[in-house]
């Protein structure tokens, strides 16, 4: 797998996953928070985590298969 694939995939997939996560946790988020800007601000971290995790992930895997040893 290329070195880069697996962060242009991260960044492409990312408006989905915001889309999920705010569909997800922004009704609840809101009802704790009474603030749009703090569930926003929540939602973008749990993302930015999300696809940094999926990015590593996806390097790994793609080491394991593809990696130099094989």
């Amino acid at each position: 797998m290329k070195t880069g694939l697996p962060i242009i995939a991260g960044i492409a997939w990312s408006p989905i996953i915001w889309i999920v996560v705010l569909a997800a946790l922004g009704p609840s988020l809101f009802a704790l928070t009474a603030s749009w800007p703090v569930t926003l601000a929540i939602t973008f971290f749990v993302v930015l985590f999300t696809a940094l995790f999926l990015m590593k992930f996806f390097i790994r895997l793609g080491a394991k298969f593809y990696g130099e040893g094989n």
